[in-house]
């Protein structure tokens, strides 16, 4: 499998560099990570200032941008602002490169992230921004967080993603949709099981229904791997805003 790797916390983080080692045992993977922390840019690009790229090894490089920038300049060569002075000034303008990494990825895989990424949260995510930026590709893209602010070891969480890549074949959701994984501390929780959960923006509106809420499944000491996709509408809500209209 071809993946497209990075994180919010810097291309020198030990969670991206374990999940890239892992990850390179079996797969072919281009890493662009910020080159320095971008923890809580959400979704957040830049597209007023160019961006610079550094090689740091190959198929690794740096990036002084946000988590969405690496996703896209990775697959576009360039940066939203260069390809903005692209389509003004001319067609023939050489930017050098289209192309920074030298396969088309079939997945983008963002993390390993310090710290959970639950219900509301992963809206301020950078990890999961920038698997949101990378959710069109052949696989849905996995956001991967461990529940811990002070682990050093995340063998764990990279290889429940491994173990992921795996059966991905098997996996049939929502087009566009991501993956976000949550993994306990080992240290408190040796063997956890994966368990599919939802996700709420408003935790304290949580149904009491079977499947389990991504925050409840982490304090049970369990994996938590919730399915996203981003809606934005409401057939209910739509028909009752044109109602309202209707009465101006």
């Amino acid at each position: 499998m071809k993946i497209l790797l990075t994180n919010d916390d810097g291309y020198d983080h030990p969670g991206i560099k374990t999940l890239y080692a892992e990850l390179c045992k079996n797969h072919e993977v281009f890493m662009m990570a910020p080159d320095v922390n971008k923890s809580g840019f959400g979704s957040a690009l830049t597209f007023l200032t160019p961006l610079k790229e550094k090689k740091i090894d190959k198929n690794i490089y740096s990036l002084d941008g946000t988590p969405v920038d690496c996703i896209k300049t990775s697959l576009n060569g360039k940066s939203l602002f260069e390809l903005d002075l692209a389509n003004l000034e001319s067609e023939n303008l050489d930017l050098g490169n289209n192309e920074l990494c030298p396969f088309t990825p079939d997945i983008v895989v963002s993390g390993i992230n310090p710290g959970p990424n639950l219900g509301p949260v992963f809206l301020y995510s950078g990890t999961v921004g920038a698997a949101i930026e990378g959710r069109h590709l052949k696989y849905p893209a996995i956001a991967v967080s461990v529940a811990s602010f002070e682990i050093s070891d995340y063998s764990l969480a990279a290889r429940t993603v491994t173990k992921l890549l795996e059966n991905i074949d098997n996996l049939d959701i929502s087009e566009n949709s991501i993956l976000n994984l949550n993994v306990p501390d080992h240290n408190i929780y040796p063997n956890p099981k994966i368990k599919v959960t939802k996700t709420f923006l408003d935790q304290n509106l949580i149904p009491d229904e079977e499947i389990m809420d991504d925050l409840s499944c982490l304090e049970a000491g369990h994996i938590s791997l919730s399915p996203i996709k981003i809606r934005t509408f409401d057939a209910v809500s739509m028909r009752k805003a044109g109602n309202w209209l209707d009465r101006f």
